[in-house]
């Protein structure tokens, strides 16, 4: 059920905003791939090169921080001078990790990692919500947390931030329903991205001893879930959470 249009991920240069960014070229999709820091600049280049290359589609490569609106606004007319106004699927992937406890972490640290998890979801869906709305279709899709599910020691701010991507997706989905506009979130559970790759061997093992499963899941595992929930036609209002049983 390809729809009409292209998408927009945020912070889609690496990890699973990359993996997703993949799936939905593969699906046909031009891809606005978003990013924040120059350092990331080149490997967004090299990703936009490999959709083009393998799936014969158009990327584009816009740095914006989307905690600040008028850089979500600034991303979106890009977006929108490079690829018309059929803005078809956006993604909110943006996001960063503390990891301290809550005595320690100072306000501004939250409130940072507030900005970026899940005010930057509002303020970019705030942004592209007219054009779905005008044309009467698209797809959102935020990425949230099993933090969120669960809650996780030591990452206080970030469970709160990935709590709130839900109840956002929840009545985003209720008011805009009737628009013809699916509104779902992803709550990754342990996924070998960056974040996880600094941990230490013992902390990963340990982690992999609480997961059913056993194993660590891939980027690949996430942007194969936001491929079912873009083409669910009946699906709407939830989180589905790839975790490998972790929250059982």
């Amino acid at each position: 059920m390809r729809l009409k249009g292209y998408a927009i991920v945020t912070g889609g240069s690496r990890g699973l905003g990359e993996a997703m960014c993949m799936k939905l070229a593969s699906e046909g999709y031009d891809v606005v791939v978003n990013y924040v820091s120059d350092s990331s600049k080149a490997k967004t280049d090299e990703l936009v090169k490999k959709m083009e290359t393998e799936y014969g589609v158009k990327g584009l490569g816009v740095q914006a921080d989307v905690s600040d609106y008028a850089q979500c606004q600034k991303l979106v007319k890009e977006a929108v001078a490079a690829f018309g106004e059929n803005i078809a699927i956006l993604v909110n992937n943006a996001g960063i990790a503390v990891g301290k406890s809550f005595l320690e972490v100072t306000p501004d640290e939250y409130q940072r990692l507030i900005n970026i998890n899940l005010t930057s979801v509002l303020h970019c869906t705030h942004v592209v919500l007219p054009y779905m709305v005008k044309q009467n279709y698209g797809a959102i899709v935020s990425t949230s947390s099993v933090g969120g599910l669960m809650g996780v020691a030591n990452q206080v701010d970030y469970s709160a931030a990935k709590a709130g991507v839900i109840g956002f997706t929840k009545a985003m989905a209720k008011e805009f329903g009737p628009h013809n506009i699916t509104v779902n979130a992803i709550a990754p559970g342990m996924i070998w991205t960056d974040m996880l790759k600094g941990s230490s061997q013992e902390a990963v093992d340990g982690l992999k001893q609480v997961t059913p499963l056993g194993i660590i899941g891939e980027p690949q595992d996430i942007a194969d879930c936001l491929s079912y929930i873009i083409n669910a036609k009946f699906l709407t209002g939830q989180t589905i959470s790839p975790n490998g049983g972790l929250t059982i």
